[in-house]
Formats: C-alpha cells, sequence, structure tokens
C-alpha cells in the first residue's frame, strides 16, 4: 500500500524542526548537498546513473559525500535532512551529524551525546547505544589474516558458525567466540572503557560484536536500538577526512519520528482571518519569532 505522504510528511516536518532545533543547540551548521555527484569510488549508496557518457549517483551516502566535497581541510560541525538512496531506488530519509577535524575522544563524546540529547529531545527514552572498535578485530585477525573477509562477514551476519567452520586453531576461535559475544560496561579495551566513562550513561554498552560496514570508517563504531523496534535506529562511527579525523551519526528519520512523543501544543497563535488586518498582525508576530496561524 502506498504511503499517505501528507500525512507522514507532517510527521518528518514535526521530529525534524526538534532535530533541527538540537543541532543548532549544540553548534552544528545545516549543509545542502546536491542530489546528484559525479561517479567516484568514494561515493556509497545511491542510484547509479549515466548521462552524456557520463556516471552519476543520485543522493548517495551523505558521509561519503560531504567527504567527496570538503576541500578546505579546516574543523567543522555539520548536520543534515536528506533522503538517501539504497538499493536502487529504495529511499530513506536520515538525520544525522558530522564533527570534522577535532581530538579523538572528544569527537565520540560529543557525537554519542548529541545523539543521547536528540532522542531525549523526541521522548523517546527507551532506547540504548552499543559501542565497538573495528580495531580490536584487526588486532585479533593479525595471526590470521587471511581469514579475515570470512570473519567480517560472520559479524555482518551475526553467525559465529562461519568462523566455526574455518581452518584455524581452537584457541583463536575461543578468542573470537569472547569477542563475538561480549557486552557489557567494561572491557579489555581501554578506548572503548574511557567512552563508556565518560558519558556515564547507563544506556551506553560496549559491544565487539557491532561492526559497521561502511569502508571509511577506521576504529569506533556505534550503532543505537531501542527494544520498540527490530532494527538499528541509526549508527555512526570515526572516519577519516584527508588528513583530519572525524566522527558522525546518521538515524533513520522516518523510524525516530515514529517512535518520537510530541505534544500537540506548539503555542502557536490563531488570528482570525476575516479581514486584511489579522494578516498584518500575523507578520508582526513572525517578524518577533512568534508561530501563528491564520484561519
Amino acid at each position: 500500500m502506498k504511503k499517505d505522504l501528507f500525512s507522514q510528511s507532517r510527521i518528518l516536518a514535526r521530529a525534524s524542526e526538534h532535530i533541527r532545533d538540537v543541532f543548532d543547540l549544540w553548534g552544528y551548521e545545516e549543509i545542502f548537498l546536491p542530489a546528484v555527484e559525479e561517479y567516484s569510488e568514494q561515493l556509497r549508496d545511491g542510484l547509479k546513473i549515466t548521462y552524456n557518457n557520463a556516471f552519476y549517483l543520485v543522493k548517495p551516502d551523505i558521509t561519503s559525500q560531504i567527504v567527496v566535497n570538503l576541500k578546505n581541510e579546516e574543523p567543522r560541525r555539520l548536520c543534515y535532512i536528506s533522503e538517501v538512496l539504497k538499493d536502487g531506488i529504495n529511499g530513506r530519509w536520515q538525520a544525522g551529524a558530522e564533527f570534522i577535524g577535532g581530538s579523538d575522544m572528544q569527537m565520540v563524546l560529543e557525537i554519542l551525546s548529541l545523539i543521547i540529547t536528540l532522542l531525549e529531545r523526541l521522548g523517546i527514552e527507551n532506547f540504548y547505544i552499543d559501542v565497538g572498535s573495528i580495531m580490536v578485530w584487526e588486532n585479533a585477525l593479525k595471526d590470521v589474516s587471511e581469514y579475515r573477509e570470512e570473519v567480517f562477514l560472520a559479524l555482518k551476519r551475526r553467525n559465529f558458525g562461519v568462523i566455526e567452520e574455518l581452518d584455524i586453531p581452537d584457541q583463536k576461535k575461543e578468542e573470537l567466540w569472547y569477542l563475538f559475544n561480549f557486552r557489557g560496561r567494561k572491557s579489555p579495551c581501554n578506548r572503548l572503557n574511557e567512552i563508556v566513562e565518560n558519558l556515564n550513561d547507563e544506556r551506553v554498552f560496549i559491544d565487539f560484536g557491532t561492526i559497521r560496514f561502511y569502508p571509511y570508517y577506521e576504529d569506533i563504531v556505534f550503532e543505537v536500538y531501542s527494544s520498540n523496534v527490530g532494527h538499528p535506529l541509526g549508527g555512526g562511527g570515526s572516519y577519516r577526512v584527508g588528513s583530519m579525523k572525524a566522527c558522525g551519526f546518521a538515524m533513520n528519520l522516518e523510524v525516530i519520528a515514529g517512535l518520537a512523543r510530541l505534544t500537540d501544543e506548539d503555542g502557536r497563535i490563531i488570528l482570525k482571518g476575516k479581514s486584511w488586518s489579522a494578516y498584518e498582525q500575523a507578520r508582526k508576530l513572525v517578524m518577533e519569532k512568534k508561530k501563528v496561524r491564520v484561519i
């Protein structure tokens, strides 16, 4: 059944208003990116098309699009609300932010804090964040590097049976089993411990099984879940833009808008438009940054 676009737009717009306000309060600048980019191996997702014998991508992954377009290496805090095309013509509305050019720990702590305040602002309290590390797995696989692809496939499928079938020592399988199943608030990874301790939020966990499979992620990755939804609300991680380090996230806007608990009252002033004076009054109120509706 086709969606009711008008009702859906109303839901997304209300959530977006609160999301943009949270981004602004944290000091993030909204970026508007072109819908079509010339094809690049750095870009992810999007719909591939040809035009005048050249290849292009329509609405690609936003993080990779920012990386491709960022020419001046200077610290930035960017945010966006945009549709991304995945698996052909299937679109997904996303709300996300990117902190570029800060220190490693500062960026991770700020981005995770931003996610927490954003969800709380939307009235979503039943959520948790799992934080993992790609480097933990890279280090664990150094002596069996020929099986790296198979191990990461097992992580993607959440199926340890793939690893069980590999021709590697039992001791190594036990080590990988421990990592595969570890979830807690204190781990053998000091960097992840530091993140959890500094955030001091009981909804944040260390989960070595959490891996995101975009190739630009370098180490820290995280995913956001809710027991009310059977798939992640969103996620992100640390990556690099030129010589600068960065950290960002993207949330599924349609999902979090559907979970949001927002009151119907928005403090809007209702004016009766039986005369043109109502619009004169409305203009003055709008200039004072007050919400109005003429009926």
